[in-house]
C-alpha cells in the first residue's frame, strides 16, 4: 500500500509540475524565512546565557532621584561592588568593570585604535567564564600593568593570536604585559576588547573609590550562592543603602535606589543611561516572531488552497478506489501521506535555501548566527513538527472531503460537486491578502519615519562636520588641541573648528547642581556638555538670550554657564541671564546665556533641560565643519596636521551626520529585515494567486471557448476572469487597513517625535496589492483568452 502511495505520488507530482512547484517553493520559501527569523529571535533571546553562572549573576543598577526626578543609570559608585560582597553572605563574589572607551595600544612602532576596553576587579572571570586560549583566569588580572585581549584584538598585533602572550603593548605611556587571551562571546550584553587589571590604576586613586558615594561610574555585578538569593537581596537593599551610601553623600538631597537585573535580561529588558554597547529592543523580537508567523501562515495557505483545489481534479480516482474496496481510512490516509511527504520536501528545500542565504542573513541583521543550527535536536523536532503540522492541516481538508461522497455521484460526472472548497478557498485568500498587507503597510510606515527622522530639523546643523576622536588619557595632545584647531583653519575648505566633551547623539553627563528659583537655592540634575568656545557657531545653533562663552571674559572660564531654553522653562526663569547656577559656589557661578533647544539626543525623547560648561581643552572630539568642494585634498590636509602634532596616535575620524543616524541603526536594521520578508510574502501570495487563477482558468476552459464563439473580447474575459479576485483583495484591503493602523500606532510611540499615518498609506498599499494580484491573474487570464476556441471546447 505505502508502494502504491508513493508511486501515485511521484504521477501526481510529474503530471501537475506547475502546481507542484508552486506548492513546494512556495512553502519552503516561508519555511526558510520562517527559521531565519527564529534563528534571529533565538540568538537575540540566547544573550549571556553562554556563561554557566549566567542563572545566579545579577548586575546592579541603581535610581539617581532628585525631588520627583528619576535618573535610571546602569553604572553605579565604584565603592558598591566591594561592599555588597561583604555586608551580604548571599554574595559569592562580586565585581567591577569601569569603561576607558577607546585607546590606542601600541607594540613598537605599530599603533592601532581599539574601543570598548575596560578596567576589570581581578575576579573578573570567576563570574564571566570566557573560555580562555591562553593564560590562568583566576591570575591573568591578578598583578598591576596586565592586560587580557580577545582574540580578535590579538589578531591585529600578532598573525597568530596567541603569540600576543606576554607581549608588553602601551596605552599613552603606561605599559602591559599581556596576561591572557579569550574567545569573545558574540551574545553577551558586555563585550570588551580589552581588559586592563584594576589593581593598576594609582592607589590613591583606587583609595578613593573605596569611600567615594559620590560618582557612579562602575557597572557592578554581583555571583549570588544561591539562585534563590535573589528576592533575599533585593528585600535589604534599602537598608544597606540607608547605611552606606546615604551617610556617604551628606551634601546633597538626591537618593539612591538599588535594583538587580538578572544577567540574562539585560539585553531586552533594560531602559537605564549608560550602557556601553547597544542593547536589543523586546518589542522588535514580537515583530519578527509575528512576521515569521504570518509568512509561514500565507505559505501554508497556499499550499492548502492549490490542494483543495487540485483535490477536485482527483474525483474520478477517489470513486474508482471506492469501487474496488478502498475504505473511507485508506483514502484519508493516501491523502494525508501526500500532503506530508510534500512538505517535507519543501522543509528539505528550505533547509538548503536557509544555508544559503545565512551568511546574507547576519550581514543584514548584524549578528553571528553559526551554521550548525541544525545539529540541535529541539530545532530538528521543531522543524518536523511543523513540517508534519502543516502538511496534516493542509491535506486534512481534501482528505475529508473526498473520502466522504458517495462513488456513485462522482463517477457520474467525474467530478466533485460544484462549489466544493470554494467559499473555503477565497476565505483564505482574503486571509492571506491581509497579512500581506499588513506587512506592506507597516513598512511604508517605517520607511516614513525613518525618513522623517533623517530629515528633521534637529536645531543644529550635521552636515559636512568632520570629527576626529582624541583617545582620553593623554594630556599633552590635549594640550595641542589649540595648535591642531590653528592649523586646520589654515585650509580655506575648512570654515571653523572647537573641541567638545561630547557630541550630539552621544551621551552627556549628568549632574546635581545647586539652582537659584524663588530667590533661593535648590538642588536639581541637569544633563550636562562641556564645550569650547566655537562649539556654538560651528553647530550653527543660535544664543536666544544673553551671550555666547567668549575668551575676552576671563570669568567664563571658571563661573559662566550657559543653558538650553528647557532649562530655562523647567526653572521658570523668565530672565535667565544672571541666575545662580553651580556646584558649591552657588554665589559666583551664573548663567551668561541662553541657547534654543536642539535635539542632543535621537529624536525617541523630547528636548531635556541641558547645562553647558566651558572646557576648551578637554578629552572628547576635535570637529571642524568643511565644505563639500575637494573633499580628498581637505581630507588630506587634516591627516597631516594630526600626524605631524599627533604622531603616537593614528587618527580616527567620521562625520556627524553619519554618527547621528547611528542612533536609528537598530530601526534601520528592523526596515530593511522587514523588507526583505514583506517582499518574500508578497512573492509566495502571488505564486499562490498564479495557481489559482490557473486553477480556476482550467475549470472555465469550455466557458471562456463558448463566449470566444459568441464574440466576446479578449479584455472582456480578462476583466471576468480577474474581479472574483481583485473583490477579494478589496475585501482585504478593508481588513488590514484597521489592523497595521493600530499595530503602527503602537510601534510610533517608541518616538518622541513621529510621522502621522496618512490615509495615502492606506490607499498607496492597497492599490499596490491590487495592482499585483490583477497583474498575476491576468497573466494567466490573457493566456487562456488567446488559446483557440475550437481547441477549448475539444477538451470538454
Amino acid at each position: 500500500m505505502l508502494k502504491n502511495y508513493l508511486l501515485i505520488f511521484w504521477r501526481n507530482m510529474t503530471r501537475n509540475k506547475v502546481y507542484a512547484t508552486i506548492n513546494i517553493m512556495g512553502l519552503a520559501i516561508g519555511i526558510a524565512s520562517c527559521i531565519l527569523i527564529y534563528l534571529y529571535v533565538q540568538h537575540e533571546l540566547s544573550y549571556d546565557k553562554a556563561f554557566s553562572k549566567h542563572d545566579r549573576i545579577y548586575r546592579v543598577v541603581n535610581d539617581l532621584i532628585v525631588e520627583d526626578e528619576v535618573e535610571k543609570a546602569s553604572v553605579t559608585h565604584a565603592a558598591l561592588a566591594p561592599a555588597l560582597a561583604a555586608d551580604f553572605p548571599e554574595v559569592e563574589a562580586s565585581t567591577r568593570m569601569i569603561n576607558r572607551g577607546k585607546q590606542v595600544l601600541r607594540l613598537d612602532e605599530k599603533a592601532i585604535t581599539i574601543d570598548y576596553t575596560f578596567w576589570a576587579d581581578s575576579n573578573y572571570f570567576q563570574l564571566f567564564d570566557y573560555k580562555m586560549l591562553e593564560g590562568d583566569p583566576k591570575s591573568a588580572l591578578m598583578e598591576p600593568n596586565t592586560m587580557v585581549l580577545s582574540k580578535d584584538v590579538a589578531a591585529k598585533f600578532f598573525n597568530d593570536p596567541l603569540d600576543a602572550m606576554f607581549s608588553t603593548l602601551r596605552i599613552g605611556s603606561q605599559s602591559y604585559k599581556v596576561t591572557g587571551i579569550f574567545e569573545p562571546v558574540d551574545a553577551a550584553h558586555m563585550r570588551p576588547n580589552v581588559l586592563t587589571s584594576f589593581s593598576t590604576i594609582p592607589a590613591e586613586a583606587r583609595n578613593n573609590m573605596r569611600t567615594n558615594w559620590g560618582n557612579t561610574n562602575s557597572y557592578t555585578y554581583v555571583l549570588l550562592r544561591n539562585t534563590g538569593d535573589a528576592s533575599s537581596l533585593r528585600s535589604q537593599l534599602p537598608a544597606f543603602v540607608e547605611r552606606r551610601i546615604s551617610p556617604g553623600r551628606p551634601n546633597t538631597t538626591e537618593r539612591v535606589k538599588l535594583h538587580l537585573q538578572a544577567l540574562p535580561d539585560i539585553h531586552l529588558n533594560t531602559d537605564y543611561l549608560w550602557e556601553a554597547f547597544p542593547v536589543g529592543k523586546k518589542s522588535y523580537i514580537y515583530i519578527f516572531s509575528f512576521v515569521g508567523l504570518f509568512i509561514l501562515l500565507i505559505a501554508s495557505i497556499n499550499y492548502m488552497n492549490l490542494a483543495t483545489a487540485r483535490a477536485t481534479k482527483r474525483a474520478k480516482e477517489v470513486g474508482l478506489r471506492k469501487v474496488v474496496g478502498a475504505n473511507r481510512y485508506q483514502l484519508i490516509a493516501q491523502f494525508l501521506s501526500e500532503s506530508v511527504l510534500l512538505t517535507l520536501l519543501a522543509v528539505l528545500l528550505a533547509l538548503v535555501m536557509v544555508e544559503l542565504m545565512l551568511p546574507t542573513f547576519n550581514a543584514l541583521a548584524d549578528k553571528n548566527i553559526p551554521g550548525t543550527y541544525f545539529l540541535d535536536l529541539s530545532f530538528a523536532l521543531t522543524l518536523l513538527g511543523i513540517g508534519l503540522f502543516i502538511g496534516l492541516i493542509a491535506g486534512s481538508y481534501p482528505a475529508l472531503v473526498l473520502s466522504h461522497f458517495k462513488p456513485v455521484d462522482i463517477l457520474k460526472t467525474g467530478k466533485m460537486p460544484t462549489g466544493s472548497g470554494a467559499f473555503l478557498r477565497k476565505g483564505l485568500v482574503v486571509l492571506q491578502f491581509t497579512i500581506s498587507l499588513v506587512l506592506i503597510i507597516g513598512t511604508v510606515v517605517v520607511y516614513s519615519q525613518m525618513h522623517y527622522l533623517k530629515t528633521q530639523d534637529l536645531g543644529f546643523n550635521k552636515e559636512q562636520v568632520l570629527v576626529v576622536d582624541i583617545p582620553s588619557g593623554d594630556t599633552t595632545l590635549v594640550n595641542k588641541m589649540p595648535v591642531v584647531k590653528s592649523e586646520l583653519l589654515k585650509h580655506p575648505n575648512i570654515t571653523s573648528a572647537t573641541t567638545s566633551a561630547m557630541i550630539p547623539g552621544a551621551s552627556t553627563g549628568v549632574i546635581i547642581f545647586n539652582v537659584e528659583r524663588d530667590n533661593q537655592m535648590v538642588e536639581k540634575t541637569f544633563n550636562t556638555i562641556w564645550v569650547d568656545y566655537e562649539f556654538f557657531d560651528l553647530m550653527a545653533i543660535p544664543v536666544v538670550a544673553g551671550r555666547n562663552f567668549s575668551k575676552d571674559m576671563s570669568t567664563d572660564l571658571q563661573y559662566g554657564i550657559m543653558v538650553n531654553e528647557a532649562a530655562a522653562k523647567v526653572m521658570g526663569w523668565t530672565d535667565p541671564v544672571g541666575k545662580r547656577i553651580g556646584g558649591s559656589d552657588t554665589t559666583r557661578a551664573k548663567v551668561i546665556g541662553v541657547v534654543k533647544d536642539f535635539n542632543y539626543t535621537s529624536l525617541h525623547s523630547q528636548i531635556e533641560p541641558l547645562v553647558i560648561m566651558l572646557a576648551p581643552q578637554n578629552n572628547g572630539y576635535l570637529m571642524a565643519r568643511i565644505t563639500p568642494e575637494n573633499m580628498e585634498a581637505t581630507l588630506a590636509h587634516v591627516e597631516s596636521v594630526w600626524q605631524r602634532l599627533a604622531p603616537t596616535h593614528p587618527m580616527d575620524y567620521f562625520f556627524l551626520d553619519n554618527s547621528f543616524n547611528e542612533q536609528y541603526r537598530a530601526e534601520e536594521k528592523m526596515l530593511t529585515i522587514f523588507g526583505y520578508f514583506t517582499f518574500l510574502t508578497i512573492i509566495i501570495a502571488c505564486m499562490g494567486l498564479f495557481g489559482l487563477a490557473s486553477f480556476t482558468t482550467e475549470q472555465r476552459t469550455k466557458e471562456i471557448g463558448i463566449r470566444k464563439v459568441l464574440g466576446s473580447s479578449i479584455s472582456g474575459i480578462v476583466v471576468l476572469l480577474t474581479k472574483d479576485f481583485a473583490v477579494l483583495v478589496c475585501l482585504a484591503v478593508l481588513i488590514a487597513s484597521p489592523l497595521a493602523w493600530y499595530g503602527m500606532q503602537q510601534w510610533l510611540q517608541d518616538f518622541a517625535y513621529r510621522t502621522p499615518i496618512s490615509i495615502w498609506v492606506f490607499l498607496i498599499s492597497g492599490l499596490l496589492a491590487l495592482l499585483i494580484a490583477i497583474l498575476t491573474v491576468s497573466f494567466k487570464a490573457t493566456r487562456a483568452a488567446l488559446e483557440d476556441p475550437v481547441q477549448a471546447l475539444r477538451m470538454e
